[in-house]
């Protein structure tokens, strides 16, 4: 299995990603956070996560202080300028939270919150909504194969060409499933006793490791750099 941190360092990458957007810091900051960020990615060998992000955030970079000082027409000043630079200042804790979807397993939260002693009320719906969007992705791809299958036309170009009969074949039977699919992890969640008033444990065992510690006085760096301008 590819490595990954502890739960609690993703807690700690996620804020410091919020305190950063908080301080407002200049532009060489926040590229600095974003590589920061990004490294988990390379890591973990999720190269493609990484490169996807990294050439998002170059492009709007670009964007936003190359293209947009020579735009002059307000009807795409303003929303090219959203994207340039207020989604760029949520880039890293998307990042964070992708990293954390992506390569934390629910059973390390669902570890976590129990050694926390976070209440019975938080635990179950956490667990079923963890597991609820990929069960749901997955059942996309089902019916998106079944639909290939019986000769249904698939894709953009069917959607612009027949809305409604996509929609028909697709959004109606996903609703009816993710029905389904909450009550299932709902039950699987009660099955597994997390609603029970006792002293739970948990087979997954979390540790630090010295390449959490490492990585959370690294990710430290940024704010150290925002302080340093003012001494």
């Amino acid at each position: 299995m590819a490595f990954h941190f502890d739960p609690r360092t993703i807690l700690y990458l996620l804020l410091i990603s919020q305190i950063i957007l908080l301080l407002d810091v200049n532009v060489f900051i926040e590229i600095v956070t974003v590589m920061i960020l990004i490294i988990p990615f390379f890591i973990s060998k999720q190269f493609k996560w990484g490169l996807i992000i990294a050439v998002i955030y170059s492009l709007q970079l670009c964007m936003a202080f190359i293209f947009l000082p020579n735009i002059h027409n307000a009807v795409l000043l303003y929303p090219l300028s959203m994207i340039a630079n207020g989604f760029r200042e949520l880039i890293p804790g998307i990042i964070v939270g992708i990293y954390a979807l992506k390569l934390t397993h629910s059973e390390e939260w669902i570890s976590l919150f129990k050694k926390w002693h976070f209440p019975k009320y938080f635990i179950v719906p956490f667990s079923v909504i963890f597991r609820f969007f990929p069960t749901l992705r997955e059942d996309y791809h089902q019916i998106r194969n079944a639909m290939a299958f019986r000769g249904i036309e698939r894709g953009p170009i069917a959607f612009i060409k027949h809305p409604i009969q996509t929609f028909e074949f697709i959004l109606i039977p996903l609703l009816i499933k993710a029905s389904q699919v909450a009550q299932d992890l709902t039950i699987s969640a009660l099955t597994k006793g997390l609603s029970m008033p006792v002293r739970q444990t948990s087979i997954i065992q979390l540790q630090l490791t010295k390449t959490d510690f490492v990585y959370m006085l690294i990710a430290f760096l940024p704010i150290i750099i925002y302080l340093g301008e003012f001494i």
